[in-house]
């Protein structure tokens, strides 16, 4: 295991493919719960035709007609119009020759035909293949064919079916729509043509992908290499496939996963696929076989090629997949040209250890690969919000304002979500985006972005998720009845048994915010910006602000009745999910999500004061006054660190190779991971977190300094709540130091209400944080108590990071109970002592009345002090007594709390009335007649400091306790 030294920009380099010990991917694929799976892909789609049944036309031979809708209704092309014939379409399967790519119609009355594309004009019969009844306005339909030299991953036609809308039917998951209709009569019903594309592959073997090489060899102890990576790489699997001849190599196909662990924690990677020709004597009989090759040939036909995938990948904690992906082309590109200056091995150990990490001084990273390429490194953006790999223009592009916000709906209401492409690197991109949609919700349940097809068996799961897959999957299997299927491809969304959601379900107000910006962002997409991400997460942000509303003490109940009852249905399933019950938590303790929850607190506040100041102004909000996200100034710094290629002597390549230890880095002076760690894992449970303002704080107080910076007297003012501010921040080293830690907690106390007494705000929540966070950490319920009633006098409100302090610190520390402490007990004690020495000198006193009765009461009363003791050792005991009880008081450590003891002790010269005053806050329980002391009436009380009630602890009644007062006159009655 290697240590770890600070953030890397990538923490593995892996290679994938077909190992010595790879199973064949169909031994490990059991889904119980999905439909029955193909023995074999189907074939692409060749050729397609008309027949016209009424006039007797058959079926062609190789051809299959659709003679029905999905539903089972009548596929006539024409709608089943009284006056038309009966046309029906047919299609013919094989690999003989190019597939279809496209299928349209034409209205050849308005439209031209598209270049390359050719029209069915007659049947097999040899009539018009005219759809339309009529003569004058003739229907065709019409295809694109592929080329003969088609690469190996082009897609083609694979299904085609007939649907009628009028009758309820709509386009089949996975199957494009031809949006024209071939109905043209006025009977009949509308009817249109659906097809489905994709990959027109040939024989292809999937094998269980395996691991075979990887840098660094050894873990590192922080994150040691996930075992499932090689499968991610290649989701399909490690196909061995057989292609003819004249096929085109394709461009290598990138994709991006992200993996999650057990504490929630993400690591992205970043792939790219592409194949390498397979050894022909590497291929067993049963191979072959499979491949369409006779198993007694010695040698493969010679039209045919056999070639095997391959990834490489990049394992990293940042989502830089730009970066990783200019790479990795870049090491393909490498490995099959040449001869190279340098071997690949020292590119990849290079770029692992040598480039640093961007940070604030230095934003940004210029790598040069090679005299004609280079990549750029910038700095993750710094915001509160979840670091995400996520685009949310590319979910806009793909599907549009409506289907984006009703994926929304399906995500806040938690449902089975299942996101398939054909274009693996688009599914990571809206997959995270959709996660950083729902903010300041967290998603709890299965997320896998990319999802291999070996681990596709978590679509049988109970619980709901958020899964990518490849669209193939739907060539092999039917997913289960519950889940929502998101097509990328197509922009459709196909919903469960359940029922169908809609962005329609939304508040209305919320609702038509989202949409008037989610258009206005489309169209700016559309015509060519290229991202609109700050936008986005500010417009999604907004809308759940309007969506929620929350109060610090939640009640569902009341909040439901809030709600406007129309969109009682979507507050319902809302609140029923495990995220919006996770979200309240951890708005009330303690949590890892603090920051972000502060955040969006704050932009909670920032919109109330918008709209308090637009109500008051009587105008419109400025999009100025309305932005909830600042942008991360530090990225347009012009500091730009330049990194040179390594140097070694040439070594030529006609592969990607298997890497040579020995010309890769030894991994010396690791380039920075314990940083990398501390930056992921700081979480506000720890000092370095919590004892420091936020971002947000931060970036108040600078505003706030310099509104204040042009008015002396508000500036002074300003100078010294900061001052109190460091020193409640240096308060954990104080404390930390200090003997009697309860001294000093209560010494912060006092120093907070002194600073209210003097009418100075605290210039944030970090004191009130603090001393919280310090009154749980040594168990002090009663202060924290103290602490937020001060915090709410202030008219300061908690964010969820101080008010989950509070109450980790009310439910996890140890409340007082009838068991007293040394302290207390010591305290009571020397009250006694003292009180009986005042009994000794009220009685001396008035002995010495009695034998001198020309003094007047009040006279000798006003006179008497310490120092009127009749007797030496009287007066010596008594300052004994006071000296060692004022040691004892005073603190171990040197400090004082600021608070006067002298009403123990009354000065010389100072009237002392010979009285007799009880104060007691000790009440008596009427139910069980038991004392209820100062500890249990505090532990009784509750947050709302508006109910006076306390609880006994002995029998559970409550009474209201009250500071009983008892004034004695012990002055002789005078006759």
């Amino acid at each position: 295991m290697m240590e770890d030294k600070g953030p890397r920009v990538a923490d593995y380099f892996v290679i994938a493919g077909l190992t010595d010990s790879s199973k064949p991917l169909d031994e490990d694929l059991h889904f119980d719960d999905a439909g029955p799976k193909s023995v074999k892909p189907k074939a692409p789609i060749t050729d397609i035709a008309v027949v016209i049944r009424s006039l007797g036309e058959e079926v062609p031979p190789g051809f299959t007609c659709v003679e029905s809708t999905p539903s089972g209704l009548s596929a006539e092309l024409n709608g089943a119009s009284l006056r038309g014939p009966q046309i029906f379409l047919c299609f013919k399967r094989g690999r003989d020759k190019p597939p279809l790519t496209d299928l349209g119609i034409l209205y050849e009355w308005k439209e031209k035909l598209k270049p390359g594309c050719h029209i069915v004009q007659t049947t097999p019969s040899g009539r018009p293949a005219n759809i339309s009844s009529s003569s004058s306005q003739r229907i065709y339909i019409t295809y694109r064919r592929a080329p003969k030299s088609q690469p190996h991953t082009s897609l083609a036609v694979t299904d085609v079916c007939v649907i009628v809308p009028g009758k309820g039917e709509t386009p089949p998951h996975t199957f494009c729509k031809v949006d024209k209709n071939l109905n043209s009569s006025m009977w009949g019903s509308s009817v249109y043509l659906c097809y489905k594309k994709s990959l027109a592959k040939a024989n292809a073997i999937a094998y269980k992908a395996g691991l075979l090489c990887r840098y660094p060899e050894e873990d590192y102890e922080s994150f040691p290499l996930p075992e499932s990576v090689p499968m991610f790489c290649l989701p399909m699997g490690a196909m061995i496939e057989c292609w003819p001849a004249h096929t085109k190599h394709s461009l290598p196909v990138f994709s991006t996963f992200v993996l999650t662990g057990a504490s929630g924690e993400k690591v992205y990677g970043a792939a790219i696929q592409f194949y390498e020709p397979y050894p022909e004597e590497s291929l067993s009989d049963r191979q072959r076989s499979q491949l369409g090759v006779a198993s007694s040939a010695l040698k493969l036909v010679e039209s045919r090629n056999v070639y095997s995938n391959k990834s490489i990948c990049l394992l990293s904690h940042w989502p830089f997949f730009q970066s990783f992906r200019s790479f990795l082309t870049f090491l393909y590109r490498y490995s099959i040209s040449g001869p190279h200056a340098l071997p690949i091995e020292k590119h990849i150990s290079h770029f692992m250890q040598n480039v640093p990490f961007p940070s604030t001084q230095r934003p940004r990273i210029l790598v040069q690969l090679s005299p004609h390429d280079s990549l750029m490194l910038s700095q993750p953006v710094s915001s509160p919000l979840p670091l995400s790999g996520g685009s949310l223009s590319t979910l806009l592009l793909n599907l549009g304002p409506k289907n984006a916000a009703t994926l929304l709906v399906l995500a806040v209401t938690e449902h089975k979500i299942l996101v398939h492409s054909l274009r693996p690197a688009v599914l990571t991109s809206v997959t995270e985006a959709l996660v950083s949609m729902i903010f300041p919700f967290h998603w709890p349940c299965p997320y896998i972005p990319l999802c291999p097809l070996a681990l596709a068996d978590v679509l049988s799961a109970p619980c709901p998720f958020i899964v990518g897959v490849d669209s193939r999957y739907f060539d092999l299997y039917v997913p289960p009845n519950d889940i929502s299927c998101v097509d990328l491809d197509t922009n459709t969304i196909s919903q469960g048994q359940e029922g169908s959601l809609t962005w329609k379900i939304l508040p209305r107000r919320a609702c038509k915010h989202l949409l008037n910006t989610l258009n206005k962002l489309h169209q700016q997409l559309t015509e060519g910006e290229s991202t609109v991400s700050t936008g986005s997460h500010q417009l999604f942000i907004s809308s759940q602000i309007m969506t929620l509303s929350l109060h610090n003490v939640f009640g569902f109940t009341g909040f439901l009745k809030s709600r406007d009852r129309s969109h009682q249905r979507f507050y319902s399933l809302m609140t029923k999910t495990q995220m919006f019950s996770r979200f309240i938590e951890e708005c009330s303790f303690v949590s890892d999500k603090d920051a972000s929850l502060a955040f969006f607190d704050e932009c909670v506040d920032k919109r109330h004061r918008a709209v308090v100041e637009q109500t008051d102004r009587q105008q419109h909000l400025k999009p100025e006054d309305s932005r909830l996200m600042e942008l991360d100034e530090s990225h347009r710094s012009e500091h730009t660190v330049y990194v040179n290629p390594p140097d070694l002597p040439p070594l030529p390549y006609s592969a990607f190779p298997v890497l040579n230890s020995e010309l890769l880095e030894p991994l010396e002076g690791l380039n920075p991971s314990s940083a990398c760690t501390a930056l992921r894992h700081s979480s506000p449970a720890s000092p370095t977190a919590i004892f420091r303002r936020s971002k947000q704080e931060i970036k108040s107080a600078q505003k706030m300094a310099k509104t204040y910076s042009s008015m002396p007297q508000m500036w002074s003012k300003c100078l010294l709540r900061h001052c109190y501010g460091l020193w409640f921040i240096c308060l954990p080293g104080f404390v930390e130091n200090c003997h009697s830690k309860v001294r000093a907690l209560r010494t912060a106390y006092d120093v907070l209400r002194k600073m209210q007494d003097k009418k100075l705000q605290a210039p944030d929540e970090v004191c009130y944080r603090v001393l919280l966070q310090l009154c749980g950490q040594y168990h002090q319920p009663v202060l924290a108590v103290r602490v937020l009633f001060e915090m709410k006098k202030a008219g300061v409100q908690p964010n969820a990071i101080t008010y989950g302090y509070y109450n980790k610190a009310v439910l996890e520390s140890t409340w007082p109970s009838t068991t007293r402490g040394g302290y207390f007990l010591w305290g009571k004690l020397r009250n006694v002592i003292l009180g009986v020495l005042r009994f000794k000198q009220a009685g001396k006193k008035q002995q010495t009345l009695q034998r001198d009765p020309q003094l007047s009461d009040g006279s000798d009363l006003d006179t008497v002090s310490h120092g009127s003791l009749d007797s030496v050792n009287d007066s010596a005991e008594r300052t004994s007594i006071d000296t060692d009880f004022t040691k004892m008081d005073s603190s171990d450590d040197g400090f004082s709390t600021g608070e006067d003891t002298d009403y123990l002790h009354p000065h010389n010269n100072e009237p002392c009335f010979v009285l007799q005053v009880l104060i007691w806050s000790c009440s008596l329980c009427k139910t069980c007649d038991c004392l209820v002391y100062d500890e249990e009436i505090m532990a009784g009380w509750t947050a709302n400091d508006s109910n006076l009630n306390s609880t006994c602890p002995f029998c559970g009644t409550a009474f209201v306790p009250f500071l009983s007062v008892e004034i004695k006159d012990l002055r002789p009655k005078t006759r």
